[in-house]
């Protein structure tokens, strides 16, 4: 992920468990029971990350989905990807800044 001009590297928490089902992707606090259900544009970059794609391509990808030039597309992903880390769904990996 860029944050600014640095590169960082996000992971998922050890608690979270996910899985897809056919309306979304569930993602599950194993300590406290609380569910996120992801589904349209955020399942699609939730999948893509699973994947282990690039920052870039998940802009490329998110800008195709969304028919969003590539600044734009760029801009959807961090403030997407913030949300997540605000929800406690993505960390910012220790010693990655």
């Amino acid at each position: 992920m860029m944050a600014g001009h640095a590169r960082v590297t996000l992971e998922c928490p050890e608690h979270l468990r996910w899985v897809q089902d056919a309306t979304c992707v569930w993602v599950v606090d194993a300590r406290s029971g609380a569910a996120h259900c992801l589904s349209g544009t955020d399942a699609a970059v939730w999948g893509w990350m699973t994947m282990a794609y690039p920052y870039d391509r998940l802009v490329e990808l998110t800008g195709l989905l969304l028919n969003l030039p590539p600044a734009e597309a760029e801009q959807h992903l961090a403030a997407l990807l913030q949300a997540w880390i605000a929800a406690g769904l993505l960390e910012i990996r220790a010693g990655a800044l």
